[in-house]
């Protein structure tokens, strides 16, 4: 490492290491949801056994079972990584090397405590919240969680050292090898435990040596076993992830020549260091821990106002469903004794299901954010209001170009998009109402995200705060709103998110401007981008109805979404929205310049 490769700086080097943390979020995201459709479709094949929607009702068993973990997790992780790369990106900036030693044992000595706390505080919260969401088979899957959040912590470590640093290898391949891990460990073990549950069953009338008082009673149970089991994976996913991480800084710790290291000033005491990234993690941290203990009161809200209208208004809620489903929903609302209800836990396994392509949306766009800091922080530190600019369109005009095609995509599409991966049932239905309202709603999601974590970087770290708390409140009384309606139901929770993020999103960027006195061009990074991805929606929609006229629905869906990618990225041309510089960024960037010049599509 010499002098120029420290001191340089260039959107270039936000883009590459955008570009692989992109790759490996994508590929951690589309493992996550093959992990939960094949959870949700095992499941499905048990549904005629169990009488109640066994697909339905575990995917919320799973998801309830992230909803004291997410927060805590946050609590421990969230703001004292990205507190530790920006100290050690300023800490380069500035030429103080000795100091990025520092940092890291510092936060190591942190994230042990936050660790340990975080891991008794899971195991003691979670008896109290499975009696909040009236669902006592939730506790097996959330204890069997809570191992992860220690584990989470000791990974925290090197994904903030080596991202201050611009390298953002390391936490693109821990998270793959994490993904990976849960993925086939998961699975394996939730599948084991149904399997050998129902041969017990059917030949003994038990379940691992307990007897029940009925079949229903049985799959319950067992099912909240399986979903345990295949939970496990994620702690499993944690340490090897862990263990390569620890690996990696063995053989690459941060180092400079000695002449450069002479230069360096000495390096600031553990204490010192201590208060600077407190200073700086706390906002954060607060933050992010209120964003997600906002999603946990609103899975308390959401499933206590639908098991409130289950109770007092059956016939209503029953009615919102196609009448062949009939019977098996009220099963659900009115079970015999001694059995759950379980009609909350399945709408909001349905609303669960759905997320995950929303969350592929926006797990990019937080990628953006992660990878822009160091270089929004520097341009910031330095007073340089052109690299600022720069870095902060080059942000923005990534986050609209992704987010929304595939929103409105989204929206265009949401039937054969939730009938490919899930099949069919009463589950489609209420899937489908949701992904329609998401597909906005992710739009707003996505590109508040980037706009906190520049506020962040610029030092602003109260605004995403009271932001949050702002949209933690408009949020849960939004959901309590709409999820009462009983026409609504579960489908309520999407439009909440809508209305809530829209406002993070637009006061943010307001106060992102105000603050950085940077005006970003907005007819490039967002107004083109908004046209080409109302006609790539279009020819989305159209071409899926042309071809399904001849084919099935996955060849329909390809051949639409292929063709819609092609319009997209066309007209994207025809409206010059990129510069050469920005194109050049990009791999094979100096091939692409030539034939766009060629044919005169350059700004």
């Amino acid at each position: 490492m010499n002098q120029d490769s420290l001191s340089k700086n260039t959107s270039k080097t936000f883009v590459k290491g955008a570009m692989i943390m992109t790759v490996s979020m994508i590929v951690v995201k589309l493992l996550g949801m093959f992990y939960k459709i094949f959870l949700y479709r095992m499941y499905a094949g048990y549904d005629d056994i169990a009488g109640f929607s066994m697909k339905s009702v575990g995917n919320g068993l799973l998801s309830n079972a992230y909803e004291v973990y997410t927060p805590l997790f946050a609590l421990a992780t969230a703001g004292f990584p990205i507190a530790v790369s920006r100290l050690i990106a300023e800490s380069i900036a500035q030429k103080r090397y000795r100091d990025v030693d520092v940092v890291y044992r510092t936060s190591k000595k942190f994230f042990l405590v936050m660790g340990t706390v975080c891991f008794a505080l899971m195991i003691g919260i979670s008896f109290i919240y499975v009696q909040m969401i009236n669902q006592p088979l939730s506790i097996y899957a959330m204890m069997t969680l809570a191992p992860s959040v220690f584990i989470g912590c000791l990974v925290s470590i090197y994904r903030g050292y080596y991202e201050g640093q611009r390298n953002m290898f390391p936490s693109a391949a821990s998270e793959v090898i994490e993904m990976l891990v849960k993925v086939v460990s998961g699975l394996i073990m939730g599948w084991l435990v149904m399997k050998l549950g129902m041969e017990e069953l059917m030949s003994k009338g038990t379940v691992f040596g307990q007897t029940f008082s009925s079949r229903t009673i049985a799959m319950q149970t067992m099912l909240a076993y399986s979903v345990a089991a295949a939970i496990a994976g994620i702690a499993l996913g944690s340490l090897m992830s862990f263990v390569f991480l620890r690996i990696y800084y063995a053989k690459h710790k941060f180092s400079v020549p000695d002449e450069m290291m002479q230069d360096s000033v000495d390096a600031r005491t553990q204490q010192e260091t201590f208060k600077i990234l407190i200073k700086t993690a706390i906002p954060i941290i607060i933050s992010a821990f209120i964003v997600n203990v906002s999603t946990t009161i609103d899975s308390v809200v959401i499933q206590n106002v639908l098991f409130h209208t289950a109770q007092t208004n059956p016939d209503g809620l029953i009615a919102q469903f196609d009448p062949q489903y009939k019977e098996m929903i009220f099963s659900m609302i009115h079970p015999a004794s001694g059995e759950e209800v379980n009609i909350h836990t399945s709408l909001w396994g349905c609303f669960a299901a759905a997320l995950p392509l929303l969350q592929l949306v926006t797990t990019v766009t937080q990628v953006f954010g992660t990878s822009a800091l160091p270089n929004v922080t520097t341009a910031y530190t330095s007073g340089d209001k052109q690299e600022l600019k720069t870095s902060m369109e080059t942000v923005l005009k990534l986050t609209m170009m992704f987010t929304i095609p595939a929103g409105l995509s989204m929206f265009a599409l949401s039937r054969p998009i939730i009938t490919l991966l899930y099949g069919g049932g009463f589950e489609a239905d209420v899937e489908t109402s949701i992904l329609r309202i998401m597909g906005f709603s992710c739009i707003a999601v996505a590109a508040s995200t980037p706009v906190m974590s520049m506020l962040q970087s610029i030092g602003k770290m109260s605004i995403p705060l009271i932001l949050s708390c702002a949209s933690m409140v408009i949020k849960i009384a939004t959901n309590y709103l709409f999820v009462s309606m009983v026409e609504l139901n579960v489908t309520g929770a999407a439009v909440g998110t809508l209305v809530s993020f829209t406002f993070v999103f637009i006061v943010g960027l307001y106060l992102l401007i105000r603050y950085s006195k940077v005006r970003p061009d907005f007819i490039n990074t967002m107004l083109k981008p908004l046209i080409c991805a109302v006609l790539c929606a279009a020819t989305a929609f159209g071409v899926y109805k042309l071809c399904s006229m001849l084919f099935g629905n996955l060849i329909s869906l390809v051949v639409s979404i292929l063709v819609a990618v092609i319009v997209y990225i066309v007209f994207l041309m025809l409206l010059k929205t990129f510069r050469e510089d920005e194109l050049l960024m990009l791999p094979k960037g100096k091939n692409i310049v030539t034939i766009l010049a060629k044919v005169h599509l350059l700004r």
